[in-house]
């Protein structure tokens, strides 16, 4: 079985290097008082040492981190910008597409997409994939039967719905 990761405190990692950098006792006896392996020590220490300038000088820190933050909220807001005018570009053209019927959005749809997939182009205009593909079967007697009843209908149109298709017949 894999041993735990010990995590150490702040505190007794800085007291710990502190007592390195007195010297009074050598970096490995400090390791095995405390049981921790010499390695670490050496990188807590190496850690504490390019940090050391920060404690004398605090406000240069604090002066880089708000000049960051200062840039990020920028680009923050100019993020929240565009977003916001696609959006409203979005809202306005999908208020323009609920007034096509479903012909015309299927012609708006790209065949060989190079940029948004078949797929969502078919999501973003509101007409499922397979209207897309369907194309209607076309029976050729039921229109014969149709052209026929409107030709009778316009020579008697006082003919009724069972006049018109027994005459048909």
């Amino acid at each position: 079985m894999s041993k735990k990761r010990t995590k150490y405190s702040t505190e007794l990692k800085t007291k710990l290097v502190l007592e390195v950098l007195k010297g009074e006792k050598t970096l490995n006896e400090i390791a095995s008082e405390n049981n921790i392996i010499p390695k670490n020590l050496q990188n807590w220490k190496a850690t504490f040492l390019a940090n050391a300038e920060l404690a004398m000088e605090p406000s240069k820190a604090v002066k880089e981190y708000k000049e960051e933050n200062r840039e990020l909220h920028a680009k923050l807001d100019e993020y929240a910008r565009v977003v916001g005018k696609i959006t409203v570009e979005r809202d306005w053209l999908q208020g323009k597409l609920k007034g096509l019927d479903l012909s015309n959005k299927q012609a708006l749809v790209e065949t060989k997409p190079k940029t948004i997939s078949l797929l969502r182009q078919t999501e973003l205009l509101g007409i499922c994939r397979s209207a897309f593909y369907y194309t209607p079967v076309v029976n050729e007697k039921k229109i014969a039967i149709k052209k026929e009843i409107e030709k009778i209908f316009e020579e008697i149109p006082i003919y009724g719905e069972k006049k018109g298709t027994s005459a048909v017949a």
